[in-house]
Protein backbone atom coordinates (compact mmCIF):
# COMPACT_ATOMS: atom_id res chain seq x y z
CA UNK A 1 0.00 0.00 0.00
CA UNK A 2 1.61 3.01 -1.03
CA UNK A 3 2.20 5.87 1.64
CA UNK A 4 0.76 9.46 1.63
CA UNK A 5 3.61 12.58 1.75
CA UNK A 6 2.40 14.58 4.60
CA UNK A 7 5.30 16.56 4.68
CA UNK A 8 8.52 17.71 3.38
CA UNK A 9 11.63 19.34 5.44
CA UNK A 10 15.43 19.30 5.10
CA UNK A 11 16.40 17.31 8.25
CA UNK A 12 19.85 16.95 9.60
CA UNK A 13 21.91 13.23 9.79
CA UNK A 14 21.15 13.23 13.94
CA UNK A 15 17.43 13.84 13.25
CA UNK A 16 17.93 11.02 10.86
CA UNK A 17 19.42 8.99 12.95
CA UNK A 18 17.09 9.74 15.77
CA UNK A 19 13.57 9.29 13.78
CA UNK A 20 14.61 5.75 12.62
CA UNK A 21 15.90 4.73 16.09
CA UNK A 22 12.20 5.79 17.09
CA UNK A 23 11.03 3.61 14.10
CA UNK A 24 13.00 0.61 15.14
CA UNK A 25 11.08 0.37 18.79
CA UNK A 26 7.96 0.06 16.56
CA UNK A 27 9.08 -2.43 13.92
CA UNK A 28 12.02 -3.59 12.19
CA UNK A 29 13.35 -1.53 9.82
CA UNK A 30 12.95 -1.84 6.15
CA UNK A 31 16.23 -2.32 4.04
CA UNK A 32 16.41 1.03 3.07
CA UNK A 33 15.77 2.52 6.33
CA UNK A 34 18.72 0.42 7.32
CA UNK A 35 20.91 1.20 4.86
CA UNK A 36 20.35 5.21 5.72
CA UNK A 37 20.35 4.25 9.46
CA UNK A 38 23.75 2.97 9.04
CA UNK A 39 24.90 5.95 7.04
CA UNK A 40 23.15 8.40 9.59
CA UNK A 41 25.23 6.64 12.48
CA UNK A 42 28.79 7.12 10.05
CA UNK A 43 28.09 10.81 9.39
CA UNK A 44 26.22 12.12 12.01
CA UNK A 45 29.18 14.06 14.21
CA UNK A 46 27.07 15.78 16.92
CA UNK A 47 24.35 14.82 18.82
CA UNK A 48 20.95 15.58 17.98
CA UNK A 49 20.45 18.60 20.36
CA UNK A 50 23.29 20.48 19.19
CA UNK A 51 22.63 19.61 15.59
CA UNK A 52 19.48 21.37 16.21
CA UNK A 53 20.29 24.55 18.22
CA UNK A 54 23.00 25.07 15.35
CA UNK A 55 20.61 24.57 12.66
CA UNK A 56 18.47 27.63 14.23
CA UNK A 57 21.85 29.67 15.26
CA UNK A 58 22.71 29.23 11.46
CA UNK A 59 19.08 30.16 10.54
CA UNK A 60 18.99 33.38 12.52
CA UNK A 61 22.20 34.66 10.83
CA UNK A 62 19.97 34.67 7.98
CA UNK A 63 20.97 30.74 6.07
CA UNK A 64 18.65 28.84 4.21
CA UNK A 65 17.60 26.27 5.64
CA UNK A 66 18.97 23.58 2.54
CA UNK A 67 22.49 25.38 3.08
CA UNK A 68 22.21 25.26 6.83
CA UNK A 69 21.04 21.74 7.03
CA UNK A 70 24.80 20.79 5.09
CA UNK A 71 26.57 22.98 7.07
CA UNK A 72 25.18 20.94 10.07
CA UNK A 73 25.67 17.43 7.97
CA UNK A 74 28.99 18.29 6.99
CA UNK A 75 30.85 20.84 10.32
CA UNK A 76 33.30 22.52 7.98
CA UNK A 77 36.58 22.76 9.94
CA UNK A 78 37.98 25.93 7.80
CA UNK A 79 36.93 28.89 5.51
CA UNK A 80 37.73 27.42 2.60
CA UNK A 81 35.10 24.07 3.29
CA UNK A 82 32.24 26.81 4.22
CA UNK A 83 33.51 28.72 0.83
CA UNK A 84 32.59 24.93 -0.76
CA UNK A 85 29.62 25.06 0.47
CA UNK A 86 28.36 28.36 -0.32
CA UNK A 87 29.62 28.34 -4.02
CA UNK A 88 26.22 27.45 -5.30
CA UNK A 89 24.87 30.41 -3.71
CA UNK A 90 23.71 33.30 -5.95
CA UNK A 91 25.34 36.32 -3.75
CA UNK A 92 29.13 36.67 -3.08
CA UNK A 93 29.95 35.31 0.87
CA UNK A 94 32.34 38.24 2.51
CA UNK A 95 35.44 36.29 4.28
CA UNK A 96 34.30 38.23 7.06
CA UNK A 97 31.13 36.24 7.34
CA UNK A 98 32.72 33.22 6.35
CA UNK A 99 34.68 33.68 9.63
CA UNK A 100 31.76 34.17 11.42
CA UNK A 101 30.04 31.60 10.30
CA UNK A 102 32.88 29.21 11.37
CA UNK A 103 33.30 30.45 14.61
CA UNK A 104 29.51 29.88 15.44
CA UNK A 105 30.09 26.31 14.33
CA UNK A 106 33.16 25.48 16.27
CA UNK A 107 30.66 26.48 19.36
CA UNK A 108 28.95 23.54 18.22
CA UNK A 109 31.67 20.96 17.56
Amino acid sequence: MPREIVKEEEVTLPKVKMLLEQRQKEGELSHLQKLTYDYASKFSKIDVDKADALLTRLKEEGISGVLATQIVNILPTSVEELRTIFSAESRPILPSELEKLLSIINMFR
